[in-house]
């Protein structure tokens, strides 16, 4: 793993988070609910850095770290559209 690897993952890791941020604060939700959709940023960008190592071991884990953020992140948008459809056909 190179350095500029290692700058460049840690970089982008944090501005998503930034910006996620961001985005909640400017519709005046609570900064604990951006939580859900920053871990699923941090472990992505710790998979792609165990990616980078070129260890077998760390490789796989940083796959699955990678995997893993990617479904969850698919899970909750799919559970939220559930819930959405729900609560909109109570009404």
């Amino acid at each position: 793993m190179t350095k500029l690897q290692l700058i460049t993952t840690i970089f982008l890791s944090g501005l998503f988070s930034y910006l996620t941020l961001i985005i909640f604060k400017k519709f005046k939700r609570n900064i604990k609910e951006s939580i859900i959709f920053i871990c699923p940023i941090m472990f992505f960008g710790l998979g792609f850095l165990l990616r980078f190592s070129g260890k077998e071991d760390l490789v796989d884990l940083g796959f699955l770290l990678t995997e893993l953020s990617v479904l969850f992140l698919s899970v909750l948008f799919a559970v939220f559209l559930f819930l959405g459809q729900l609560r909109y056909w109570k009404k």
